[in-house]
């Protein structure tokens, strides 16, 4: 009796051992097919993401000659650059820029996303069609060009025969310049990249939520503020970091519209770092790169530290 107890223990403890080794080859493979996963995007980020930054600081303690062996001037082209009182103009112009561009046109992608997911099923996918189509960032700011021209240009028509308004200088005036740059954003707002987001997280919201604050006596708006927002807190702080880093470093739209005209009202720092290179300051261009590099980081940094993502806080 005791010999088979002790045989049983024996194989319990084999079996015990083999399911061990098991588990442990398991882990392995899992930690090993995760690698290989992350490997291509670890790759790319490297490639195209730390190592130009990393060579971006390297280069902007030198005198970057690109043709000719480069010269160590330590910090000569960041005080270059900080007592450029062109920089300082450039920097309000991106500040006002940005701001007013994340401030106009962030909650628009939000707020489709929400009445989207409200729509009959067969209607909802023709609208996404229609609001998902992608469309040229140039070709859209060449027609806006167009439409912003004094002459000819279809605004002009409306504000002055149809609206009997003044003459309106849109994009030649240095106060109002901004605001006409951000003007079309505003107009022709869609879901893109966010609502794509906003959407996704809006369908992996439990149906029981709604229906407690339906029982509740919540109505539609106030299931959207007590619901839908506080569980899409988590990608609505990423999109607004990716919209912030997004409206600081914008060169497409400023540059085609205005080219940082007039009187440099629309000359962002992108606009201005491009006239660096064009005049082969490239160490001068790679220090201002630096320093909107950390303004950005610093207001990523400030947002993440006080806004809070979890939607149970």
């Amino acid at each position: 009796m005791s010999e088979s107890l002790t045989e049983v223990a024996v194989a319990a403890r084999a079996s015990e051992t083999a399911q061990g080794l098991q588990a442990q080859r398991l882990r392995r493979r899992n930690r090993l097919e995760t690698w290989l996963f992350l490997l291509p995007a670890a790759l790319f980020q490297l490639v195209w993401g730390w190592y130009p930054l990393v060579m971006a600081f390297l280069i902007s303690f030198t005198d970057a000659q690109p043709m000719l062996p480069s010269r160590f001037t330590g910090l000569e082209s960041y005080m270059r650059v900080w007592n450029d009182p062109l920089v300082g103009q450039a920097f309000r112009v991106t500040f006002v820029y940005g701001t007013m561009l994340v401030a106009l046109t962030f909650i628009f992608p939000l707020l489709i996303a929400i009445f989207l997911m409200e729509l009959p099923p067969r209607l909802m996918r023709w609208m996404m069609i229609l609001w998902f189509l992608p469309i040229s960032v140039i070709a859209n700011s060449i027609l806006w060009r167009y439409l912003y021209n004094e002459q000819y240009g279809l605004l002009e028509y409306i504000a002055t025969d149809i609206l009997h308004l003044p003459h309106q200088p849109f994009l030649n005036d240095p106060h109002q310049v901004l605001f006409w740059l951000v003007f079309p954003s505003v107009v022709v707002a869609g879901p893109g990249v966010a609502g794509l987001a906003y959407m996704a997280a809006l369908q992996g919201i439990p149906r029981s939520y709604f229906e407690a604050a339906e029982i509740e006596g919540a109505g539609f708006w106030r299931k959207i503020w007590t619901v839908s927002l506080p569980r899409l807190r988590p990608v609505i702080a990423v999109m607004l970091v990716y919209g912030i880093i997004q409206g600081l470093q914008d060169y497409t739209w400023p540059q085609i519209l205005t080219g940082g005209q007039p009187e440099g009202a629309s000359r962002t720092v992108m606009l201005y770092l491009f006239s660096y290179i064009q005049n082969q300051r490239y160490a001068d261009a790679t220090a201002l790169s630096i320093y909107l590099f950390l303004a950005i980081f610093a207001i990523v940094v400030l947002f993440r530290t006080f806004f809070k993502e979890d939607p149970d806080a």
